[in-house]
Parts: C-alpha cells; sequence; structure tokens
C-alpha cells in the first residue's frame, strides 16, 4: 500500500487522533498566524493562499481562522483525505485539488491557473523523497507571485538527541497504541515515527529554502512537549508584490 492509500484509509480517523495530540492545532494556527504577519506589508483584498498537504482540512481551517477573508485552495495527494475535507463546511473560494507537490507545476486543475499570494505546507515537506525536496521548493519560488511568502510546518529532531527520545516515547506510548485502537493503520504511525527521525536538520531546512531562491529564511519552535521537535519555518520570494 502506497503512503497516499495508508493516509486514505486512515482519513476518517485522523480527525480524531489529532485530537489527541496536545497542541496539534494550537500549533497549526500559530504557524497560520505567522503567515498572516508575513502577507500584513501590501495584503492583497482576497489573498489566495495554496494550502499544500492539506489532508482533511486542519490546516485549511487554521488558515481560515486567522485569514477569513483569504481564498484557499488545499492541495493533497491522498483521495481519501480530500474526500474527507470536502464533507465539511467551507466558506465560498474553498477549493481542493487531488495532485503532488512534485507535479504541481504541471498539474492542469483550473484552480491552479492564478499565482498564489503565499504558500503554507504542513507536515509536507518530510513527505518528499529526500533527493527531490530542493527541487520542489524551487518549483514553489517559481509559482509563487513576487514578494510571496512561503511557510513550512514540520517536525525535526536530529539536532536534539532529547527531541529524539521525547519523540520515540510519545510515539510508542501514545500515539501508535490509540491510533491502533482507532482502527487507523499502525504501519502509518510507524512511518510518521521513522520520517520525523530521519528528517531533515533545520539548518538543511533553510539551506534548501535558500537554494531554491527564497529570502529572508527563518525558523522557530513550537511551544509545550512539541518544543525543539515541531518547527516553522518562513521565506519570502524575492521581488515586490504589485
Amino acid at each position: 500500500m502506497s503512503l497516499s492509500d495508508s493516509f486514505s484509509f486512515s482519513a476518517r480517523r485522523y480527525d480524531f487522533l489529532t485530537r489527541l495530540n496536545p497542541g496539534y492545532r494550537r500549533e497549526l494556527r500559530a504557524a497560520a498566524r505567522q503567515l498572516a504577519e508575513a502577507l500584513r506589508e501590501q495584503p492583497p483584498e482576497r489573498p489566495l493562499i495554496w494550502d499544500l498537504g492539506c489532508g482533511t482540512g486542519l490546516s485549511t481551517r487554521a488558515l481560515l481562522k486567522t485569514l477569513p477573508q483569504a481564498r484557499i485552495v488545499g492541495i493533497d495527494a491522498s483521495a481519501g483525505m480530500l474526500a474527507e475535507a470536502r464533507t465539511k463546511s467551507w466558506p465560498d473560494g474553498t477549493r481542493f485539488v487531488l495532485g503532488r507537490v512534485e507535479q504541481l507545476e504541471h498539474n492542469s486543475a483550473p484552480e491552479l491557473v492564478e499565482a498564489p499570494d503565499a504558500i503554507f505546507a504542513a507536515y509536507l515537506l518530510r513527505n518528499v523523497p529526500r533527493q527531490h525536496r530542493t527541487d520542489v521548493l524551487k518549483s514553489l519560488q517559481r509559482q509563487l507571485k513576487p514578494g510571496a511568502p512561503l511557510v513550512l510546518h514540520d517536525y525535526s529532531v536530529s539536532e536534539s538527541r532529547f527531541a529524539q527520545v521525547k519523540w520515540t516515547i510519545v510515539c510508542f506510548a501514545i500515539i501508535i497504541p490509540l491510533g491502533t485502537l482507532a482502527g487507523a493503520k499502525t504501519s502509518l504511525f510507524i512511518y510518521l515515527w521513522r520520517s520525523v527521525m530521519d528528517n531533515d536538520s533545520t539548518q538543511t531546512v533553510l539551506g534548501r529554502l535558500g537554494a531554491a531562491g527564497l529570502h529572508n529564511v527563518a525558523v522557530s519552535t513550537a511551544r509545550g512537549w512539541h518544543r525543539r521537535i515541531l518547527h516553522t519555518y518562513q521565506a519570502v520570494k524575492p521581488g515586490s508584490r504589485s
């Protein structure tokens, strides 16, 4: 079973499982606020935001709570996750598109014709094969409008032994048992643990953002038990907004 198929299988349980993760939604909203802050200089009246790896729409909801006037296109490679997202109530201007981030420039969906004013990607880059990550960021840089921000939100523990131990304990004592009890694919949560343990360091991600031609790159860590485990990266495409 592919990774996208595993996500599709677990889509109906995904929202429930994230509620068991203290601070998960709070930190999504905090990352969305960072994007909103980056848009505050010369903000578009109704900014178009691409929400990459939107899943069941939790990140989409976080963006709308912060930027209720935004037009959001949620994009995900899992048909099951998008089906779950579409069952929810959304304001006009919110749309969902099936697609892989690696192939986004070649996606013919009409929702992707207009260049975005900002891109938000939560828990996405880690799921892209390592050899393609910088190329994906270069592709996103090309698709953004000049002066537009990019915000990434994801786990990284390689720079802290304490963070690695904390992440492993949380996964095997809480996340994996609860996921199994809820009927989700256990293999998906094993993958979650391993992919975070093997993920790029924060400095590597910052280097990738710079190599992609993005400026003003920065990273911050989350609060609570997520501290030094969960990080939010910011960058901006060179140029000025018209």
